[in-house]
């Protein structure tokens, strides 16, 4: 069984007019050295973002209760300096100018290597990082896992914004994020030779500065020794995210013991993922296990059903399997980001989103 690890990229928004900040260097460094609740925050790729990278976990509570200490230390530390810090997918409103990138070193070549695609790069995910016994297991698990991407792509879907209006998708991070090399869904491997043999000739490209280079929407992290799950956008709430992350884990143990009958083409998947990533919870998605669309909420309660075994403990079971139907029942992300944004437009958005930062249930 896999423990699991959670990784959240955060906006940080100007108090006053709710646009994307505009940090200090000094400010920066502030928040992206911050620590609290076990987790580090680090850089992520625009100035106005901080990334969470957490402790290894085991449960979901100690998860829940290392995301919201962490949460709250950011949001305590950012309040000072003027600024608010959100769980949007897409900043629903950006300036006219280019955005400004990280100071990181990292950040700042591949800005120079993608001006184009960094000037308006205000979108954040959640990354579930599985463990598991070694990258040869790993990759058999993400073998498992690609036809349920556009299912994870609609329930975590929260980035309907942008530009100020209605992007008409649920998730636009999700096409948003398509604009950059080896995207969407990673191929079918034999096993950690070929993964490895396929990855080095793509990493022999100009483009390619490392293996983490590659964004696909699941992956093998190296430098963790992981299987990061990257489909989901950054979520409102503490409990959306780790209720997502154990639904995963759970989901990872079942694909290892379940490999799937269908091994679908990427282009298949491909176009699985944009429709639901443009109707999320509303519309249809694909049924891995019967190779056509059905509605999102009869796939995930069935999901839900099929994965109950595959929890590390009852209490983890309880906890994504109501956190889940909370979500079926209340709207993901983006159907809550449009509730507010059409009762109070641009500052009530921005009030839920603050509020939802730090909450517990």
């Amino acid at each position: 069984m896999s423990t699991f690890g959670i990784e959240e990229e955060f906006l940080l928004m100007d108090g006053q007019d709710h646009l994307p900040a505009r940090p200090t260097q000094q400010q920066s460094v502030q928040l992206t050295t911050l620590e609290a609740g076990g987790a580090s925050a680090t850089p992520e790729w625009l100035a106005c973002q901080v990334e969470e990278t957490s402790p290894i976990f085991h449960d979901s509570a100690t998860a829940m209760d290392s995301l919201v200490e962490f949460r709250t230390a950011l949001k305590d530390a950012a309040a000072p300096m003027g600024m608010d810090v959100v769980g949007l997918a897409s900043a629903p409103q950006i300036r006219a100018e280019p955005a400004d990138p990280s100071w990181n070193e990292r950040y700042q070549r591949h800005s120079l290597q993608t001006p184009a695609i960094a000037a308006d790069q205000y979108i954040s995910g959640l990354h579930v990082h599985l463990g598991f016994p070694d990258l040869e297991v790993a990759v058999q698990a993400l073998n498992g896992l690609r036809g349920w991407l556009p299912a994870l792509v609609a329930l975590g879907a929260n980035s309907p914004l942008w530009r100020g209006a209605e992007s008409g998708f649920e998730s636009w991070r999700s096409i948003h994020y398509r604009r950059w090399m080896a995207n969407g869904v990673p191929p079918h491997f034999t096993d950690l030779e070929d993964h490895e043999v396929r990855v080095a000739m793509l990493s022999a490209f100009d483009v390619i500065e490392n293996p983490s280079s590659l964004s696909w929407l699941a992956r093998l992290s190296h430098r963790h020794g992981t299987l990061e799950i990257r489909a989901c956008d950054v979520q409102l709430e503490a409990r959306d995210s780790v209720s997502i992350a154990v639904l995963i884990r759970a989901l990872g143990n079942y694909a290892l013991e379940n490999p799937p009958e269908i091994q679908f083409t990427q282009e298949y998947l491909d176009i699985a993922l944009w429709q639901a990533a443009r109707w999320g919870l509303g519309g249809r998605v694909l049924d891995p296990e019967s190779a056509g669309p059905v509605p999102v909420d009869a796939l995930i309660e069935s999901l839900l059903k099929r994965v109950r075994g595959y929890y590390t403990s009852e209490a983890d079971r309880e906890f994504a399997e109501a956190g889940i139907h909370r979500i079926l029942k209340n709207g993901n992300g983006a159907i809550r980001q449009r509730r507010a944004f059409s009762q109070g437009g641009l500052p009530g958005l921005m009030t839920m989103a603050s509020e939802a930062m730090t909450a517990r249930s």
